[in-house]
């Protein structure tokens, strides 16, 4: 399997994801592939839905943008209004969420606002320094995904995204990186990106600053022995 690092550079989430899901398609799964997305404002969720992975396995039961949910929620009213109410609302949704699926491992977005046994707001602290701070750092701001202390071992399974890093990539600009240790191109890689958007939007939003670059790390890029669907999926 390659482990030679490839690196896949692309102006908007649809075109990027093509490249990557052909290079898998060609080449086969493969270790250290990143995907860097260079115009984030461009999303067009509506975009998206064409290479929803359900058009090709219907069997499957969640959508691309219930991929994205699990990293950010799509537009709401409470988006724009009071920051602890946004956290709040969310909070109870994801957590009543949660309780009708006891066997699932929890979502990202849970994992950003409320982390660990101290319930740490990840999200709220990142906000709130961009914010706030008279200096401007250009070190990342780290969310961790994943830790010792909730996550054992495993050979499949979520969380899949380890940590991210916001970094202040010009003076007013903020662009946001995620590493995953393995990353499914076929079902669920667009609506990462799709999630991934909506989280970096939110925060330029809320600390004033410019949209910048989404990059992802992929440790394991993987098709899911999806090839074939995969070529279908991409050629709609």
């Amino acid at each position: 399997m390659i482990t030679l690092p490839h690196v896949i550079n692309a102006p908007g989430a649809v075109e990027a994801w093509r490249l990557a899901a052909e290079l898998l398609v060609n080449d086969g799964d493969r270790f250290n592939l990143t995907v860097h997305i260079t115009d984030t404002e461009s999303l067009n969720e509506a975009d998206v839905a064409r290479y929803d992975h359900r058009r090709v396995d219907p069997a499957i039961r969640k959508s691309i943008y219930d991929v994205a949910n699990t990293i950010f929620p799509s537009t709401g009213r409470f988006h724009a209004g009071n920051l602890e109410q946004f956290f709040a609302h969310y909070q109870q949704v994801y957590e009543r969420g949660q309780r009708l699926h006891p066997t699932a491992w929890g979502v990202y977005f849970l994992r950003l606002i409320a982390f660990g046994p101290e319930g740490e707001n990840q999200l709220g602290n990142v906000i709130h320094a961009l914010a706030d701070w008279n200096c401007r750092p250009k070190a990342a701001f780290v969310v961790h995904l994943s830790s010792a202390a909730l996550d054992t071992p495993r050979p499949l399974g979520a969380p899949c995204w380890q940590y991210g890093q916001f970094v202040r990539s010009e003076n007013d600009k903020l662009s946001l990186i995620a590493v995953y240790r393995s990353q499914d191109y076929f079902q669920k890689a667009l609506g990462n990106y799709v999630g991934l958007i909506r989280l970096l939007r939110f925060v330029c939003q809320r600390a004033n600053m410019e949209m910048g670059t989404l990059t992802c790390l992929s440790t394991f890029a993987t098709l899911q022995n999806k090839k074939v669907k995969t070529r279908q999926l991409i050629q709609l």
